[in-house]
């Protein structure tokens, strides 16, 4: 009788279950404004206001991240997590464009990048139509964002 009692107590049928939601659906950020920071990173901002940083690789502020991400920024502006770029050079050419162009980008003409959740990496990067060599244009695109009313 004392066994089974001991058995009983030891081994309880309790179970703790926990339901977590699953959110598969990628994200798509629509990048109304961009600025060169420091050491190749770059100041991406969602058109809710939200300011990500885009990393290239092999950044001593960063040590030295092997592959080129985007520290993503939820609605409630906590850094949700990195989304890799799988390519450098593709961080790089991004990253040249927006010090050439870094004012014609606006609601407009956005950056829209898309943020796979399921492996973490970034899927799709759409440039906005903006010549970077053009010598020509609205005076209205060399304000800069705070002057276009984006904020």
């Amino acid at each position: 009788m004392v066994i089974l009692f001991w058995f009983l107590t030891t081994f309880s049928a309790s179970a703790l279950e926990v339901i977590k939601p699953v959110f598969e659906k990628d994200i798509v950020l629509t990048i109304v404004a961009v600025e060169p920071d420091s050491f190749e990173t770059y100041l991406l901002t969602h058109h809710n206001g939200r300011v990500m940083t885009l990393v290239c690789a092999r950044n001593v502020v960063y040590d030295n991240n092997p592959k080129a991400f985007i520290e993503y920024r939820n609605f409630y502006n906590e850094i949700a997590g990195n989304f890799t770029i799988e390519h450098d050079k593709a961080c790089k050419d991004l990253g040249r464009f927006i010090e050439s162009s870094q004012y014609g980008v606006s609601r407009e003409k956005p950056f829209v990048i898309t943020l796979n959740r399921k492996t973490g990496q970034v899927s799709k990067i759409i440039y906005p139509k903006i010549n970077p060599l053009a010598d020509e244009g609205d005076e209205e695109d060399m304000l800069g964002p705070l002057n276009k009313g984006l904020f």
